[in-house]
Formats: structure tokens, sequence, C-alpha cells
């Protein structure tokens, strides 16, 4: 990933992971050296000082984050970093692309991660494709998912559905009647250090195929992070 010819956010997010970052060309520039940028992304983040400021803001809480995370919430987040910027650079190339709105979205969802959540699964969790919700229902729990692949066409997957804890997992969509409406497929979850991790689980006798609950090549495996409050989906 991090090879010559890649796009100078891209290197930025490598140079990060090692620890070395480069000084800014300038105090009110972006995150990067914009002597170096060759992307349309990059060009137009240096010439607009808005686009910047939120630019340092997305480096800063990323650093930040980086710093306050464990083992596991670290590899995710350079994971979810990496896919946002694949994605915001792919959806560029929309005529009713939104770059400012991306990136205070982003902005605003790495900035509402908790390093160090609450223990068990209520709240929200959130990543670069949707969010987890898990709150108390009566005795028992209850568990909303939705996500959506930022490209190419992009694919939701959407489930409400119980929840039953057995230590640090949380199955979902576990009982008789949820899995006859969802042709036997369930979610598993599980805590793994600051983040929640979600995978498919597909039954038996399912070979091929997904989910009724999602869409063709959408999926809602992947690591979530504990949030402050609801963020929508930060990678639109």
């Amino acid at each position: 990933m991090c090879q010559r010819g890649a796009g100078m956010a891209l290197l930025l997010l490598c140079a990060a992971a090692a620890g070395t970052i480069p000084a800014r060309a300038a105090s009110d520039g972006p995150s990067f050296d914009c002597r170096a940028a060759r992307s349309k992304i990059e060009k137009a983040i240096c010439a607009d000082p808005a686009l910047s400021a939120l630019d340092r803001r997305i480096a800063a809480a990323y650093q930040k984050l980086l710093a306050a995370l464990d083992a596991p919430g670290r590899t995710a987040l350079r994971m979810d970093q990496r896919t946002f910027l694949e994605a915001r650079d792919i959806q560029a190339r929309r005529s009713d692309y939104d770059l400012k709105a991306d990136l205070t979205g982003r902005a605003a969802f790495l900035e509402s991660i908790e390093p160090v959540p609450r223990a068990g699964f209520a709240g929200t969790w959130t990543n670069v494709y949707g969010d987890v919700s898990g709150s108390t229902a009566g005795s028992g729990f209850k568990v909303e998912i939705s996500t959506v692949q930022p490209y190419p066409s992009y694919p939701t997957c959407t489930l409400s559905a119980s929840g039953a804890v057995s230590g640090n997992t949380l199955l979902v969509g576990g009982s008789e009647e949820e899995r006859k409406d969802n042709d036997g497929w369930t979610v598993k979850l599980t805590r793994e250090g600051a983040t929640l991790s979600a995978e498919l689980q597909r039954p038996r006798e399912a070979e091929f195929g997904s989910p009724p609950f999602c869409g063709f090549r959408s999926t809602i495996d992947g690591s979530f992070f504990a949030t402050r409050q609801p963020s929508g989906n930060p990678a639109r």
C-alpha cells in the first residue's frame, strides 16, 4: 500500500503508522506538504483554507487516537482511515461529491471515538461503513445495525434483532423466529479491547449468497469504535 505513486494522503497515513509525519509547508495549510500534492483531492485541499483546516483537524484527531487506543484499536483505526481515504478518492469522481461535507463528517467521527470505551455492548459503535447500536429491551437486549459500502453501488446492510450475550460475545438474530426470517444468518459481535468486532455467521446450508438483510457485495464484518453519539455514516 505504501509505495511509490501512492497519493500524498495515503503516504502520510503510512508515515503516521511509523510515527514520522513530515512538517507542513505552512502553518495554515493542510497536514501534508502542498509542494508534493499530486491528486485532484490533495490540490483542492491545498487551495482552500477551510478544507486545509479540516484536514489538520482530521490529522490531529487521528494522531491523538493512535496514542490513546490499545493495540487492537490502533490496528483497526489504521485500516478504517485507509478505507476512508480510498473511498474518498473514488467518490471524488462523482459530479455531486461534496469534499467539505466528507471531511467534516470524518473529523466529527474521529473526535467522537472513546479510546477507553465502557464495558459491555450497550451504546453506539461506529466505523467508516456505519453503526451498531445496542440497548436493553425489557429483560433482553436489542441491536440495530446499519452499514453501507462507500462504493461502487452503495449496497447496504440493515438489521434490527435481539441479542444474546455470552461472555465477551453477543449473538444477534439468534432466536428461532429471527433465524427463519433471515434464512439462518446471524451476526456475532465480539469485544476486542477498545473495539467491537462484527462477523456475519453463514448458515451451513447457505454455501453462497448474502443474508436477506444485506445487499449484493455488502457486509457487516469489521471493527467498530465506541462513539459518544450516533454519527451516521462518516464515509458518505
